[in-house]
């Protein structure tokens, strides 16, 4: 229950503090008065959008604070789990700085609209006149069989699990498409890697074949001359090495005469063993050379791919193409990931579906239930505000197709009158009989709802005579279950509130400012009595108004 208003700074609104009671409790005044100033306030408390116009005095903030009696109301676990601390009156407090800016807080807690949102929705429910083309809205219509219903928290986890799937679903599609579009790539991407791969590259190769075409390619040549490099060592008669070995054996003579002649003779040892050595690796290398033109030219083309291949993929060296190589593989294996994770998303998918689709059954099923219940009860309080002869049914219309309510759409057929048929509510409904037909609908959802408080912010529009009467019979017996404020400007529901608040227009200076005060008996009566018949009340006008009220 909304115990106390205090607005600071706001519209028209220097400062001013309403207390609210238990029952009907009734706002009236003038047109342009500041009525609409109220509810703008309020809304700020249900997280709606703020600017810099609502300033008062745009060198200061504004602030409304409200105090709700949530006693009862089974909201600890949500001051726990969005971390506040639980207060039987709790202070709900919106402030728009000078600068714009806007902050929430609960209980001195600061919080974001999300959560304060959340938690005013809870509390308070505001409904205008201008809602009353809800009637139109598909979401409002289905809300009402779902607040009948009581399946509201049902309805909730269906949509989590609805969102969640059509995330998915969007996230599969986008992933199918991505796979399409790199499908061609992926093609050359696989040629390019099978080209590379076939070529067997070896990181030290292409040096290694340029020295093998290079002794291929002077075979004939490097044989020649290790055959005559083979005579002058050791084949000859004047050989090198007989030569080196005549030396050699002079020098051995006279090596004990003195150390030097014996270093000499050491060195032209060792000359003779490795010029000997020499010779027969000449000889065995000799030996091993052969002109061979078919191998030359596989190494010729082998060198010729290597360089090819560098070539084509503008790199140059055989080290690099491995690199693109093996990032191709890489890339390559990636789209076997995306296969991987498309096959996984689709599994999601079809278990999110499967699941959304027994849960929208299940919410069909009892939507249906409560049908026949709903529109007795909606059309019996259409028959109190004076529409006897009202036809009214609620039509769900099944699809195997998963939207935001399930699978299900809803229509509100209606006729007004005797012998005529119905049709959509929307296009056949009058003003008057809108506003009347929706007081019914709040009216009976209100009795399903745990909702303390609920805002009538001139839904009477369009209402008078016998009819003013029937509206205020009927929100006076919604009041005895919770706190009703109205906003009116008839003098038949004026007159049936438990409390009564008249707000008017005062000029201070050269500044109109709103004020609000709560009407004793003798204002309440002459409040009434000028709504009966204006500005000027005499004693009949008094007279009835005080009738009015004791009625």
């Amino acid at each position: 229950m909304l115990r106390s208003l205090h607005i600071e700074n706001y519209a028209l609104i220097r400062s001013l503090q309403i207390q609210f009671d238990k029952g009907l409790t009734v706002i009236t005044g003038e047109t342009g008065a500041g009525k609409s100033i109220l509810m703008g306030a309020l809304s700020l408390i249900l997280g709606n959008r703020a600017d810099l116009n609502v300033l008062f005095d745009n060198t200061k903030k504004c602030s409304v604070e409200a105090v709700f009696d949530v006693a009862g109301l089974d909201l600890a676990a949500f001051f726990e789990q969005n971390d506040l601390d639980y207060q039987d009156n709790t202070i709900i407090r919106r402030e728009i700085t000078e600068s714009g800016k806007s902050r929430a807080f609960i209980n001195d807690t600061p919080v974001n609209l999300t959560v304060l949102k959340e938690l005013a929705s809870r509390l308070i429910d505001i409904h205008s006149q201008h809602q009353n083309l809800l009637f139109q809205n598909e979401d409002f219509r289905m809300e009402v069989i779902d607040e009948f219903a009581q399946i509201r928290p049902e309805v909730l986890v269906y949509r989590s699990v609805f969102k969640e799937f059509k995330q998915n679903e969007t996230e599969l599609a986008q992933l199918r498409e991505k796979q399409q579009n790199r499908l061609e790539k992926r093609d050359f991407l696989q040629f390019v890697y099978d080209e590379l791969s076939k070529a067997n590259l070896q990181a030290d190769e292409q040096e290694q074949l340029e020295q093998e075409i290079d002794f291929l390619s002077h075979a004939e040549t490097i044989k020649e001359h290790c055959f005559q490099i083979s005579q002058l060592l050791s084949e000859s008669e004047a050989s090198v090495l007989n030569q080196l070995h005549d030396v050699r054996s002079l020098s051995s003579q006279i090596s004990s005469y003195h150390s030097d002649i014996k270093t000499i003779n050491e060195r032209l040892e060792s000359s003779f063993i490795e010029l000997k050595d020499l010779s027969n690796e000449i000889v065995s290398l000799n030996d091993k050379v052969e002109y061979d033109p078919e191998l030359l030219e596989s190494k010729r083309q082998r060198l010729d791919l290597l360089n090819s291949l560098q070539q084509k993929h503008h790199v140059s060296s055989i080290e690099a193409l491995i690199e693109k190589r093996d990032a191709i593989q890489k890339e390559l294996s990636d789209f076997s990931d995306d296969e991987q994770a498309i096959a996984q998303l689709k599994g999601r998918c079809e278990q999110l579906k499967a699941e959304a689709m027994e849960r929208a059954a299940a919410l069909s099923e009892k939507r249906v239930s409560v049908l026949q219940t709903l529109q007795d009860k909606i059309l019996e309080k259409a028959h109190q505000l004076g529409m006897p002869d009202a036809q009214f049914v609620i039509k769900i219309l099944q699809s195997n197709t998963l939207q935001k309510n399930g699978i299900d759409s809803v229509q509100y057929l209606f006729s007004a009158n005797r012998g005529v048929a119905m049709a959509e509510l929307e296009k056949v409904v009058s003003g008057g009989e809108m506003s009347r037909l929706m007081l019914a609908v709040k009216s009976v959802i209100s009795d399903r709802s745990v909702l303390p408080t609920v805002v009538f912010d001139e839904i009477d529009t369009g209402i008078s005579g016998e009819m003013a009467g029937k509206v205020a019979k009927l929100m006076k017996e919604m009041a005895s279950a919770r706190q009703l404020l109205v906003i009116t400007h008839l003098p038949q529901i004026a007159a049936k509130g438990t409390t009564h608040y008249q707000v008017f227009k005062q000029v201070v200076g050269e500044k109109s400012h709103t004020q609000v005060r709560k009407l004793e008996p003798a204002g309440r009566i002459e409040e009434i009595a000028k709504m009966m018949s204006g500005d000027a009340c005499g004693e009949a006008a008094l007279q009835a108004a005080k009738e009015l009220i004791e009625q």
